[in-house]
């Protein structure tokens, strides 16, 4: 039964890595790609959470778990770290004052 609970997760999270990288293909925006890669994260946590199932709570299992944590959870600010320098580049700073036109600017 054991085997057959972390087949199914690492199969989940291995579905997960192929549609982020097949998404990160197709997008054509960078923006869009941002998406896809975000959900890279959790596929391999899924996987993380395969080996800890298949492992328990050895050296290997708890290395897997918590790469699949940290993954999981600094994917996000990762990406969204990303997309602002991505913003900055392109279109100058975020809070400049020519793209809120009814703020006033402070000083």
């Amino acid at each position: 039964m054991k085997d057959v609970v972390a087949y199914v997760l690492l199969a989940a999270g291995v579905l997960l890595q192929l549609i982020a990288v097949l998404g990160l293909c197709v997008m054509r925006d960078t923006l869009d790609r941002l998406h896809c890669v975000s959900l890279a994260g959790w596929g391999t946590l899924l996987i993380g959470v395969a080996i800890l199932v298949e492992q328990y709570f050895s050296l290997l299992g708890d290395k897997a778990l918590l790469a699949g944590f940290l993954t999981a959870l600094l994917g996000p600010v990762l990406v969204h770290t990303t997309a602002r320098s991505f913003r900055i580049r392109t279109r100058g700073d975020w809070r400049a004052v020519e793209d809120y036109p009814t703020r006033e600017r402070r000083s």
